[in-house]
C-alpha cells in the first residue's frame, strides 16, 4: 500500500510539472501499471519523464524510461493495439464470434455503449484505457491466460474463427467442436491444418468417446485414422445377421481373424 502511495505522490508531482489534471480513474490505471516494477527504477523513470519529456508521459512510455518494455512480456495476451484490432466493430456486432481472454471481454464491456453510437475513436480509447489497466494487474497478479469463445450468429464466421483459435492452441479441438453443429463438422474440420484435423473426414464429425477398456483403443485409432487394413471390417463383417451360406472352413476362418484382431488390439493397449 506505502508503494503504491509513493507512486500516487510521484503522479500528482510530474502532473504538475506538465500543468496536467489527473483524475482518480486515471491515477489508478497508471497505479495498477507500475505497480510491478522495482521502486528504484520508477523513481529513475519519473525523474527522466520531467526533465527529458515535452508532454505528460503515456503508461507505455513510463514504463519504457523505467526499464520495463511492454513488448518482452509473452504472457499469450495481445498487446492493447493487437487486441482492439481483434474487436467485433462492424454494424452488426452480434453476428461475430470471437475467441478473447478475459482481459479483452472486460475491456470490450467498457467501450461497447460507444461503438453502438458510433463513436470508433472514444470507444477505442476507452478500451485500451480499461484493457492497459486490466493487463496489468493479470501481469502483476501472475494470472495465466484464460480464452473463452462469444459465439456469434454467423456460422461461417464462427466457423473461420474456431479454426484459428484451435491452430494458435486457445483453445482445444474437442471444446471448439461443441459450438459446431453436427452438420457443420466436416467443414469445420477442412479449415483446420492437416495435423490437427487427421482422420477426422471419415463420416460424420465426432469428438473420441470414453470407452474403457479394448473398445476405447479400437475408437481412438478410427478417430485418428489409424487402424490397420487387416482390422478394418469387410462388407461381410457389417452385416447384422451372419450368412447362412458360410461352409465350415470360412467360419473357421473368421474367428481365427476375430482372434488376430483381438490379439492386436491387446498388443497396442500395451505398449
Amino acid at each position: 500500500m506505502e508503494f503504491l502511495e509513493w507512486i500516487n505522490d510521484e503522479l500528482t508531482i510530474l502532473a504538475e510539472a506538465f500543468g496536467e489534471t489527473l483524475t482518480e480513474q486515471r491515477q489508478e490505471i497508471y497505479c495498477s501499471g507500475l505497480a510491478d516494477i522495482r521502486q528504484d527504477h520508477l523513481s529513475v523513470a519519473f525523474r527522466r519523464a520531467r526533465y527529458e519529456l515535452k508532454w505528460f508521459p503515456k503508461l507505455a512510455e513510463l514504463r519504457e524510461l523505467a526499464g520495463a518494455i511492454p513488448s518482452v512480456v509473452d504472457d499469450g495476451r495481445p498487446g492493447p493495439e493487437e487486441a482492439w484490432a481483434r474487436m467485433p466493430k462492424g454494424a452488426r456486432m452480434e453476428d461475430d464470434s470471437i475467441v478473447w481472454c478475459e482481459e479483452e471481454r472486460i475491456a470490450y464491456g467498457a467501450c461497447r455503449s460507444l461503438l453502438l453510437d458510433g463513436d470508433q475513436i472514444g470507444a477505442r480509447m476507452a478500451f485500451k484505457e480499461r484493457y492497459e489497466k486490466e493487463l496489468a494487474e493479470a501481469r502483476y497478479q501472475g494470472r495465466p491466460v484464460q480464452w473463452t469463445l462469444t459465439p456469434g450468429y454467423d456460422i461461417e464466421h464462427r466457423l473461420t474463427t474456431l479454426a484459428a483459435a484451435v491452430e494458435a492452441k486457445r483453445m482445444t479441438l474437442e471444446s471448439a467442436l461443441d459450438f459446431v453443429p453436427g452438420e457443420r463438422q466436416n467443414d469445420f474440420v477442412r479449415r483446420l491444418p492437416a495435423a490437427q484435423g487427421k482422420g477426422l473426414l471419415t463420416g460424420r464429425v465426432e469428438k473420441s468417446p470414453i470407452l474403457p477398456g479394448l473398445p476405447g483403443v479400437l475408437a481412438k485409432m478410427q478417430m485418428e485414422g489409424t487402424v490397420p487394413e487387416e482390422l478394418k471390417p469387410s462388407s461381410k463383417l457389417r452385416q447384422k445377421k451372419p450368412s447362412p451360406e458360410l461352409s465350415p472352413t470360412e467360419w473357421r476362418e473368421r474367428r481365427e481373424r476375430a482372434k488376430a484382431q483381438l490379439e492386436f488390439i491387446k498388443r497396442s493397449r500395451n505398449g
